[in-house]
Order: C-alpha cells, then structure tokens, then sequence
C-alpha cells in the first residue's frame, strides 16, 4: 500500500524535471538565421481597462528595432482610460504609424476576437501579431518573431513568457504558475510531443494563413482561440513554433482569487482541449500527490519521503525561475509552492462538474474544443 501511494508522486516530480529540462532547452535554443528581408508587420493591441505598467508596455512596442511595422491599438468602449494612455504614447513617437480604433462589431461570442477583427480592418500589412496589452517586449522581439516566421514551412510563432512584478499573494502565486508549470508545459508539449501549444499573448502570422482557417470569426466561436489557430495552422500543413526569446507578462497585484478564477478558466480550457491530457496533468502536481500519499498511510517513513518530494520541488521551482531571471526570496517558495499545490489540486476536479464562464456580464458554456454558446 505504501509504495502504492507514494509511486505517483515520485512520477510527478520525475514530471516536473522533464518540463524543467525542456524549459531550458528551449530557452537556449539557437536563434534562426537572419533573413535577407523583413516582411511588414502589423501589431494589433487589443485594449481592455489600465492594467499595470500599460503606459511603458505600449512603449516597448514602439520601441522594437524593425524595419516596417505599424500598431493598431483599440478598445470597444469610447471612455477607455487605456485609449488616452494609447494616444499619448502614441504622440510620443510619431515615426511609428500607429492608428486607434474604437468600437467593435460582433462576429462571434468571444470579445477580444470581436475586437481583433475591428483591428484587421485597419491593418495595413500582410504579417499580423496579436499582443496583449500587458506584454512588454525588449526591442529585438519582431526580428525574432519574422525570422522563426520566414523559415520553411512555418504558419504560426508564439512567445514563451514569464510572470513579472507580480503583487500581492495573488500576483506571486500567479507568477510562479506561469514560469513553471505553464512555461515548463509548453516547453515539453513542443520540443517532445510536437504538439501545438499556443498562448495567445504573442501570435505572430501571416494574415492570408488567417483567413485559410476562417479568421477571427471562427477563432471567436472558441474560449481557446489562441490554441485552436495553433491546431488549425496544423492540420493545413503550417508549422507551429515557440520562439526561445521570453516576452514579460505584467501581472500588477492580484489577490488570491483573482489567481483562481484565471486558473480555473485555463482549466476549463484544458479539460476541453484534451480530456487525456488534462487527466495527465493531475500527476504533475507531485506537492499534492505527496500529501495525500501522508494521508492514505501517516508514518514516519512516509512523512520523510513527502518532505523530501517537497524541498525537490521547492528546488526545481527555484531553478526554473532563477534559469528566467526571476529573483524572489528563498524563503518564500516552501510557503508558495505549498498553497500553489494544494489550490492547483483543488480546482483541478471543477471542469468536470461546471461547463460555464462568465465573460464581460454575459454566461457562457464551454462546449467540447472550447467551443462557445449561451448558458441556458
């Protein structure tokens, strides 16, 4: 019974290594060569309320070292604080051709869609990249991105990213999610699985690529967008990619539940992606599995095995954060890593209970593939 319970956890922190190793391996990959033109780009910022450090996120944007490129940034209401932050930075800069849209229409369910339409509309360029407006980029990120893109074959390159300047015990719990198992998870499902794993927080594509799987419009009947453009790209034959260079998400202070409700929407995300994968995710939670393994048999010898499963992963989620640049306290991650595992525990059996989101005041059900339609 004893080695019964505790195999499981030992299977997981063997788990969590593996998304360790491929994170790094996939942060030390060689940048593509360099190619002989750049093609112009087209940078849609969805816009939705002032979220932390907008003002120098958009600035980074402006500031990328590229040859043609314009940014096209919009929010669907008209008293959007982050317009006027927008047109400001924008007059900052007036060599960058920017244009602000304001307004949406409605072509589907899912509202950044919605308003990433509107923003096509205006585009100019052949190449469009969706970025989130709390993404900040160092100023090599487009050539980067257009080189992956002009390799052979390529349809679709995504960024990974790291949680930064995350407050509150929402915001650091937040930040160690995204700069291990999220970023360890999409590293692996890359480099060994060769599955697509897109976050759509940088999407780099060429626009007539785009309207071959149905553009936004079809993108927008899914609560997985991002993952389903990457899926799509794929079953036409265009490769997906995760460029190597880490874009920032700023996170701002969150509190703990704001933590959970984004978690358990990328749950219900998961779980409706891939019911095989999601059950697989249960067993990289080695933390959880070894409080229940002291659980099912409490002796000493037990305890002992939980507690040095624990301090691995401590040591594994040190090294992952500290491989990305991120510096926070030794002593806060026993603390982290412990309520981190037990809540990613908890709300990991939600999905197959509860099929409904709430999105912007209106009541969604989450269909198979993610796919949208109103909660009866």
């Amino acid at each position: 019974m004893a080695w019964l319970v505790v195999v499981p956890s030992i299977m997981g922190l063997i788990l969590v290594l593996v998304f360790r190793l491929s994170q790094g391996r996939l942060l030390s990959s060689p940048p593509p060569p360099v190619p002989a033109e750049w093609p112009a780009i087209s940078i849609l910022k969805p816009l939705k309320g002032v979220d932390e450090g907008l003002e120098e996120n958009l600035r980074t944007f402006f500031r990328q070292d590229y040859p043609t490129f314009e940014i096209v940034l919009g929010s669907p209401d008209a008293d959007d604080p982050a317009l006027e932050i927008a047109r400001r930075v924008a007059a900052e800069f007036p060599a960058v051709e920017a244009r602000i849209v304001v307004g949406e229409g409605k072509v589907c369910p899912n509202p950044k869609m919605n308003m990433l339409e509107s923003l096509s509309r205006r585009a100019r360029h052949p190449v469009l990249l969706i970025s989130d407006s709390n993404v900040e980029a160092d100023p090599g990120y487009l050539r980067d991105l257009a080189s992956h893109l002009l390799r052979p074959g390529v349809g679709l390159v995504s960024s990974p990213f790291r949680g930064t300047r995350g407050g509150g015990l929402g915001g650091a719990l937040e930040s160690l999610q995204l700069n291990t198992f999220v970023m360890g998870g999409v590293s692996a499902a890359h480099l060994l699985m060769d599955i697509p794993c897109v976050v759509g927080k940088s999407m780099l594509f060429r626009r007539v690529d785009l309207e071959a799987i149905g553009g936004f419009a079809f993108l927008g009947e899914h609560l997985a967008e991002d993952q389903v453009c990457g899926e799509e790209m794929k079953a036409r034959g265009r490769g997906v990619v995760v460029s190597g260079r880490l874009i920032d998400n700023v996170l701002g202070r969150r509190s703990v539940k704001q933590f959970l409700d984004r978690h358990l929407r990328w749950c219900r995300i998961r779980r409706r992606i891939s019911l095989a994968g999601y059950v697989g995710e249960f067993f990289v939670n080695p933390v959880a599995l070894a409080l229940a393994a002291v659980a099912i048999v409490p002796t000493p010898a037990m305890g002992a095995i939980a507690g040095s499963i624990f301090l691995a992963a401590c040591g594994i989620a040190i090294s992952a954060e500290r491989r990305i640049g991120v510096r926070r306290p030794l002593i806060h991650y026993p603390a982290l890593e412990l309520l981190r595992a037990i809540l990613a525990a908890t709300v990991w059996f939600v999905p197959f209970f509860s099929s409904t989101v709430s999105w912007r005041g209106d009541r969604l059900k989450v269909g198979r593939r993610t796919r949208l339609s109103a909660a009866t």
